[in-house]
């Protein structure tokens, strides 16, 4: 038998009054549920390390695109591109590859072909179980992945301490070197002070395998200088820790891509040409401090200090927190090096709590009258609507514990952005302080008479984005702010803090009107501790 759940009339001789109250909570528990299932994060949107069949790298991003999802793929070795089709149902993501080949037909015809590759996975946690068909009755294989955790805001590299340089290529030898395999042949060699590569090959004989040469040593983050001439129609790499290629080729004159001189392969692109003609010595500095890169080219700043999602083709390991080697790339063509230098960057973890709200809320979070169809996280960011109330009243106000400002001097860091204008008097958001369960004082942006300030300070702030900083250390602090999170930070407010008590630091919004749909971005929330 069908019933309709929502037929709730007196004409239905089965309907009593108690079943319709019955079905009538059904239906709305049916409800809740759905609402409940549709606002949790599918857990297979993110980016995934890829251990392919066989052990070697590669990289998968899975992310919403409209009512349904896209991705993109490395596999292995080349680019990072799309995939065909992406479809997730129940419990099951599938993808689809078309490969266009050529085959050669019965009769000895070169024909093109398309060749479906498969890809199905499972997730458990923070990893995949993946299963591979290749082909037709093809190829099956197996393999797995790892969720790649959410990216660190940019480092600042104004305050970054490096330990003594290593000489890593000093012109008298490659004592420092191996090949990344032993298998293959080595086109390597000391000629005048400079690393030359000569990887070739002879006509009408087998093909030589060249191999590319690393570093015995593995590093973290650091600097790296070198200086590279690379011949006309040249083609090389430099790989940071093993996975990262810095591209190094003849592209003068061509038109920004990432597969051009200076960029991370297949990742991000140069925002300026900086490269000289073939022949040339130009010189590289290049910076790579968590999971960010900073690539110099010939004194240019090409690439500035942008997020690295992945690995890129050609990668030892997809695993971007081990420590790896320096690896030049030997296989393709003919290549110069010298004065190889590389500094290490001391590592000091000085995050308290760092949180980018990369598809869910970070650990130690409470919410304060939590009203839950008025926020989400929506695109690495949590977005609160803007409701009425005041600070004893807030609602979707979110708490976490402060640091013992006893112990040192820290940082809070959020930046947020206005969604919508902000129109009711008083209308706010920032970071609020909490002592013993109470809100004391605030840091905030707000609109006031008609205009849009910084209070406490009451400085005009017409961008719609600003970063706010309290900084505390022992009774004192120090509230400052940026608009659009760029540039150097402008005092607000100085001024003494109560004794320790149970503090807290919460970010929150309100007085909204009571009338509209105002919403609030709020991203990048962290508390550092500060090294003079």
């Amino acid at each position: 038998m069908i019933v309709n759940l929502f037929d709730y009339s007196e004409r239905s001789p089965i309907m009593n009054k108690t079943t319709r109250y019955t079905l009538a909570l059904m239906a709305l528990t049916l409800i809740c549920v759905s609402a409940h299932a549709a606002d949790k994060p599918n857990p297979f949107i993110g980016r995934w390390a890829l251990t392919i069949p066989g052990g070697g790298a590669g990289w998968l991003g899975v992310q919403r695109d409209g009512a349904g999802y896209k991705s993109q793929i490395l596999w292995g070795g080349g680019s990072v591109v799309p995939v065909t089709e992406t479809e997730i149902e129940g419990d099951t993501l599938t993808l689809i590859r078309r490969h266009n080949v050529k085959r050669k037909d019965a009769d000895g015809k070169t024909i093109p072909v398309e060749i479906i590759e498969k890809i199905t996975a499972k997730v458990n946690g923070d990893n995949l179980l993946l299963t591979r068909l290749y082909g037709r009755g093809g190829d099956k294989r197996e393999f797995t992945a790892e969720r790649i955790p959410p990216l660190p805001p940019r480092p600042d590299l104004s305050k970054v301490k490096y330990a003594k340089p290593i000489t890593l290529f000093d012109g008298s030898n490659k004592n420092a070197w191996k090949l990344t395999n032993p298998g293959q042949t080595d086109g390597w060699s000391v000629q005048n002070g400079i690393l030359v590569n000569n990887p070739t090959q002879q006509e009408g004989e087998p093909h030589i395998s060249y191999g590319n040469l690393r570093t015995k040593d593995v590093f973290e983050d650091f600097n790296l200088k070198l200086e590279v001439n690379v011949a006309k129609r040249g083609n090389s790499g430099i790989y940071l820790r093993g996975i990262y290629e810095v591209q190094v080729s003849d592209s003068y004159g061509k038109p920004l891509n990432s597969h051009n001189m200076g960029g991370i392969y297949s990742r991000i692109k140069p925002t300026v040409n900086a490269e000289k003609k073939a022949g040339q010595w130009q010189k590289f500095d290049i910076t790579l401090l968590n999971r960010h890169v900073t690539v110099k080219l010939n004194g240019k700043t090409i690439i500035d200090n942008q997020p690295l999602l992945g690995c890129t083709g050609g990668a030892l390991w997809p695993d971007q927190f081990k420590p790896g080697p320096i690896y030049l790339q030997g296989d393709h063509s003919a290549i110069s090096y010298r004065n190889i230098v590389i500094t290490p960057i001391i590592k000091t973890k000085t995050a308290f709590v760092e949180d980018t709200f990369d598809g869910k809320l970070g650990p130690g979070w409470t919410w304060l009258r939590e009203d839950k169809p008025a926020w989400r996280i929506s695109n690495n960011a949590l977005e609160i609507r803007v409701q009425p109330g005041v600070a004893h009243n807030v609602k979707n106000a979110l708490l976490i514990p402060a640091p013992d400002r006893r112990e040192g001097k820290y940082a809070v860091d959020v930046t947020i952005t206005n969604l919508t204008k902000p129109t009711n008097q008083y209308e706010q958001a920032g970071i609020t302080w909490y002592n013993n369960g109470k809100p004391v004082f605030k840091l905030v942006k707000e609109l006031v008479k008609g205009k849009v300030v910084i209070v406490p300070s009451f400085k005009p702030m017409p961008s719609s984005t600003v970063q706010l900083r309290l900084i505390v250390n022992g009774s004192d602090y120090t509230m400052q702010f940026r608009p659009d999170a760029k540039g150097e930070f402008q005092t607000a407010a100085k001024g003494k803090l109560l004794p320790p008590r149970n503090d807290q630091v919460s970010i929150q919004c309100y007085n909204g009107p009571p009338n509209a749909e105002h919403w609030i971005r709020f991203d990048n929330f962290r508390i550092t501790k500060l090294i003079d």
